[in-house]
């Protein structure tokens, strides 16, 4: 046998294993980038929940309130407003050392603001790392109302 049959023969033999082998690689691959995804828009929706409850934070220590709204639903609405819809009426709690949860607070009254966010995986070979394939995150912040009239609260 020639040489260059010898080699049409082994040319014919690999063509197989190197769509096999190039499946593998694409695969990993793939997994690789949509965990870069994943945990890139995890990051994205913590960051995003910090910057909502620092935003609220601020307009709660001012003693302010949107027209018909209690400051307490003042104060959500401008976390809601910020979150990019992460967080929401039932994921938010606002409590203040005196008033109480569901309350805005008073003068020199400390109100802290916290949003728990649970967040589902889409990749499912991140996702089995996690219990329920979700991981939750809890944002916080803490602020000093300034001293505005008592007749805003």
């Amino acid at each position: 046998m020639s040489s260059a049959a010898t080699m049409k023969l082994k040319v014919r033999a690999d063509s197989g294993q190197t769509l096999v082998e190039f499946a593998i690689a694409a695969l990993v691959f793939l997994l690789l980038i949509f965990a870069v995804f994943d945990f890139a828009y995890l990051y994205f929706a913590k960051l995003t929940l910090q910057s909502a409850v620092r935003q609220g934070g601020r307009y709660a220590i001012t003693g302010q309130a949107m027209n018909s709204k209690t400051r307490y639903a003042s104060i959500l609405q401008t976390v809601k407003d910020s979150s990019l819809g992460f967080a929401a009426d039932s994921n938010t709690t606002i409590c203040s050392a005196v008033g109480g949860c569901s309350s805005g607070g008073g003068p020199g009254d400390t109100v802290t603001i916290t949003v728990t966010y649970t967040y589902k995986f889409i990749t499912p070979l991140v996702a089995v790392f996690f219990k329920s394939g979700a991981y939750t995150i809890t944002v916080s912040s803490t602020f000093k109302n300034e001293p505005f009239p008592p007749s805003q609260t």
